[in-house]
């Protein structure tokens, strides 16, 4: 896996960690305003509405992980709106009637402005994140903060004491962490690349340069695993033997060198192409559709027909082209594509060859030979 795929993973995996447990703290404030004795309006709102709002982001990142960077912004703009509107409301109204203790009104929002700024700090770029987390502990610690000292006999009670203590020296100690943080956090990131581009090198195949099987198995096994978009193709030059034979085995290392370089070409950021065994290669295409798979194919096919590698007189390749279904594990998917790819060279080679559900649908014409 490319160095900055890992960075992409762990901060994927942040999203579906941190998102799962704000469902589980939102679900645990709805269960506690549901039993309370004193129902007020806005406690009954925002708890289970912040609660879809969670599952409905882990359910898209899910099916999209590559929307992550999307979902964090939602869910961070969402979390923070939920504990300034209670922070205002309720001070509010304890100003304007009279004998309502704030101590007793507001709702436990001082533990999750903790856990906010430290989402902020994971999910926001160095540059934004310290003056973002500045003005929600303001909108949501200041006005609290305010009330109490206005009030000291509210101030005085444990709640008031424990409100204080959260929105003053921990909230303030965490965003002046924040620095510290970025950094332990770009040691570690520098760290894991250099680990992953040693890896990255070690899993090259040394013939053509291009990833190893295993290394390209991981890669699809982990897109499987995503369940996101993703298609692969496999292909197989077609009479490698016969180039083999009569031109020496010299000669086709040189072929496949050149074969792999140009498909390489044609790929764009985030695909791979693997060597799968002898002359076998595998294309994986994540975050494309059968439509985007099929022209990746289509170019790959007559980039490679286009070839002049002396002194073979023309190179050409059999594809079979598959998308990740819904029921595909591992070896279902790219058994379909290798079907698929066997249709092609059944045809004569040269040749893009579909498979669409359980069906093999020759979706290309040939290429002049």
């Amino acid at each position: 896996m490319h160095p900055d795929d890992y960075h992409d993973r762990y901060y994927r995996m942040a999203v579906l960690v941190l998102f799962s447990l704000a469902l589980l703290a939102s679900l645990s404030a709805t269960a506690v305003h549901w039993f309370s004795p004193v129902h007020r309006a806005l406690d009954m709102v925002i708890p289970p509405a912040m609660s879809a709002l969670y599952a409905v982001l882990i359910l898209v990142r899910a099916r999209r992980p590559d929307w992550s960077t999307g979902i964090a912004q939602v869910g961070l703009a969402a979390s923070a709106l939920a504990l300034i509107v209670p922070a205002w409301t309720y001070t509010l109204e304890a100003l304007n009637t009279p004998g309502l203790e704030l101590v007793r009104t507001l709702p436990p929002v001082s533990s999750l402005l903790v856990l906010l700024l430290v989402m902020l700090m994971i999910f926001v770029p160095p540059r934004r994140a310290l003056w973002m987390a500045v003005l929600v502990w303001a909108l949501v610690a200041l006005p609290v903060l305010g009330f109490l000292f206005a009030h000291p006999h509210q101030l005085e009670t444990p709640r008031g004491r424990d409100l204080v203590m959260a929105f003053g020296p921990v909230a303030v100690m965490v965003v002046a962490l924040m620095p510290v943080q970025r950094g332990i956090a770009w040691t570690i990131r520098r760290l894991t690349s250099e680990h992953a581009l040693m890896e990255f090198q070690l899993h090259r195949d040394p013939q053509t340069g291009v990833q190893s099987r295993r290394f390209g198995q991981r890669i699809l096994a982990d897109l499987v695993d995503a369940r996101g978009r993703t298609g692969v193709i496999m292909l197989d030059l077609d009479r490698f033997k016969a180039i083999n034979d009569t031109y020496g085995h010299a000669e086709g290392d040189r072929v496949l060198k050149a074969v792999t370089d140009c498909c390489s070409q044609q790929l764009l950021q985030g695909e791979y192409i693997s060597r799968w065994g002898g002359e076998e290669f595998l294309v994986i295409a994540p975050d494309t559709d059968a439509d985007g798979l099929h022209a990746l194919a289509v170019r790959l096919q007559s980039s490679v027909a286009r070839l002049r590698i002396k002194p073979v007189r023309q190179v050409t390749v059999s594809l079979g082209v598959a998308m990740l279904r819904a029921s595909d594990s591992l070896s279902s998917f790219l058994q379909r594509a290798d079907q698929a790819m066997y249709r092609a060279k059944g045809q004569g080679g040269n040749t893009v060859v579909l498979a669409v559900e359980d069906t093999d649908v020759v979706s290309a014409s040939r290429t002049s030979m």
